[in-house]
């Protein structure tokens, strides 16, 4: 659990009674739909987080999550072009149902939609399947999270293997010894500094994900001096007797093992990143697990064969997940990956051998005609019959993507035909060069010559762009390129925009459901209301996002506080 910060000061309990609480989450509310307004492309992606605080109720977190760049923006380089908050936060009772759950997310989702004027994106999410099926009604395309992919898989690895599962009982041993102990960690810390090494002890933060265990057996390795002479002079109790050359070096290779899957991880969960990383940090992977076995026999040591054998393992492992291997093959992932610019000249590196890159380039180019056509639509046929094709891109609407999901996947341009022979066969009295205009295969005055004109002009686009050498800083922002571009290339910049835009994790609206066990919540003599909590996991991340906001002063009535005491947003946002 969380230490207290010492600067808390928890708000008093007439804060939670009085109305002050729902008036500032509904001016908040408000700002953070003036705020999603502005996303470029239309389009809002979001990610769902779900986390049990007691036995009765269950909290299911929203996040929304957008691109906002302006042509010849003033925004500071420091400044993020990556827009998110949180839309929803609500305890549900364990006792509801599954289909009473969906109903009320996609009200939500459909209220935020239509108050905000956006258009659907993506959803990021692991494992919500029920929430993710109510989302996906109001035409989201969910992506799998890829942290979760990825400790899916290592979990996996860690159980499936007996060496492993001796080493991290061994772990678990030693994180118990001096946990229980205040002599033993007293102890511990003298042969730290005789060592000369730093002395924090991080035995309480050993908890069931592997990237908990991961740390720990990094940071056992950093102290195995100190440790054997501790085993030497005071014993170690169980652990003591497992701590043998063998287990340092199968730990240590252990920790090398999974060090690229926990920065991967760790990476691709900052408020920074982008759905583009995805497939190159996969490749990474990739390479890594061929290459490790030959490092690790090059680099020896006890149990050397014992190494070797785990390596082949998790590579097997990665080489088989059929979830993680088909994230290469899914449209959003590899256009958002040619969208960027630090990984587009490296597309034919980072996916799999004989994939087909003029493909998704010309899926690519489709994109970018569709919003091309969009904003300037063809004139409607005069045509005594009404119109009788749909023009290509009528999935869009004001100028942003609507369609971009798995449903445009793989899809080549649609020829414009009508689908009755009717109309083919009804026309005698209209000329062959005229019925030719009626099914989209010539152009004239009348119908325009737009969709020609525009598919010309989007490939030469992104011909442009795909050989334009200028990319930025590995650690940049691809929007930073983005904004400089929208003047040049504004349908392909609004394309960009709304993929790079996604976060490849759901990491944000998790740590909204991992703040349930936060002091500000938990240190109250009587529970607080699952409303109140609500409206506090919402107002903290909101106001942490938007620290320009001034709300609106709050009035309490004097009845409700004690002489002295006061209470504001700031309050609520330090360590909720």
């Amino acid at each position: 659990m969380a230490q207290a910060d010492p600067c808390y000061h928890v708000p008093p309990p007439a804060f939670f009674s009085n109305t002050a609480l729902p008036l500032l989450h509904a001016a908040v509310d408000e700002q953070v739909c003036r705020e999603m307004r502005r996303a470029e492309g239309g389009c809002v992606h979001l990610t769902v987080s779900t986390a049990a605080r007691d036995s009765a109720v269950d909290y299911v977190a929203v996040t929304a999550h957008w691109g906002a760049i302006r042509p010849g923006s003033r925004q500071g380089a420091s400044e993020s072009r990556r827009k998110r908050a949180v839309l929803w936060v609500r305890g549900l009772s364990q006792e509801s149902t599954a289909e009473e759950r969906q109903r009320e997310l996609r009200e939500q989702v459909s209220l935020w939609l239509s108050r905000t004027c956006l258009q659907p994106g993506f959803l990021v999410s692991g494992s919500c399947l029920s929430l993710e099926q109510a989302v996906r009604t109001e035409g989201y395309t969910h992506l799998p999270c890829f942290a979760h992919c990825l400790d899916s898989l290592v979990t996996s690895f860690l159980c499936h293997h007996q060496s492993v599962q001796i080493i991290l009982g061994t772990v678990r041993a030693i994180c118990s010894h001096f946990h229980g102990s205040a002599r033993a960690r007293q102890l511990l810390t003298q042969l730290q500094r005789q060592c000369g090494l730093p002395a924090p002890q991080p035995f309480w933060e050993l908890s069931d994900h592997w990237v908990s265990a991961f740390h720990l057996m990094e940071w056992l390795v950093g102290q195995q001096r100190p440790l054997r002479e501790y085993e030497e002079e005071h014993q170690l109790g169980k652990a003591g007797s497992a701590l043998s050359a063998v287990f340092w070096s199968l730990m240590n290779s252990l920790v090398t093992l999974l060090r690229p899957f926990q920065v991967a991880v760790q990476e691709a969960s900052t408020a920074r990143a982008s759905l583009s990383q995805v497939l190159p940090q996969l490749r990474f992977l990739h390479i890594f697990v061929e290459q490790v076995p030959q490092h690790l026999e090059e680099q020896g040591g006890v149990e050397v064969g014992a190494a070797v054998r785990l390596a082949k393992g998790l590579a097997l492992q990665l080489t088989t997940d059929r979830q993680l291997n088909e994230l290469f093959h899914r449209e959003e992932f590899v256009l958002a990956t040619l969208l960027d610019p630090r990984f587009k000249g490296r597309i034919e590196a980072i996916l799999p051998t004989g994939a087909d890159i003029d493909h998704w380039k010309q899926v690519l180019v489709y994109k970018v005609k569709e919003i091309m056509v969009s904003e300037h639509p063809l004139p409607p046929s005069p045509s005594p019959h009404g119109p009788q094709t749909t023009r290509a891109g009528a999935t869009l609407s004001g100028g942003g993507v609507r369609s971009l999901g798995a449903e445009g996947r793989g899809r080549k341009e649609p020829a414009r035909r009508s689908g009755s022979g009717s109309l083919l066969l009804g026309q005698k009295e209209r000329g062959l060069l005229e019925q030719l205009e009626s099914v989209g295969l010539l152009a004239s005055k009348r119908s325009g010559a737009s969709l020609a004109t525009e598919s010309h002009l989007a490939s030469i686009i992104v011909k442009k762009y795909l050989r334009e050498n200028e990319t930025i800083g590995a650690q940049e922002d691809p929007l930073v390129y983005w904004e400089k571009r929208q003047e040049v290339w504004p349908a392909l910049a609004r394309l960009a925009t709304v993929y790079v835009s996604c976060p490849p994790t759901g990491a944000f609206s998790g740590s909204v459901c991992a703040s349930l066990g936060s002091p500000a919540l938990v240190q109250h003599n009587t529970p607080l209301p699952v409303g109140t909590i609500e409206r506090l996991l919402f107002l903290k991340t909101n106001l942490e996002n938007f620290p320009n906001y001034t709300a609106p002063p709050l009035l309490f009535p004097q009845k409700d506080l004690a002489e002295g005491e006061q209470a504001s947003e700031a309050d609520l946002c330090l360590t909720v």
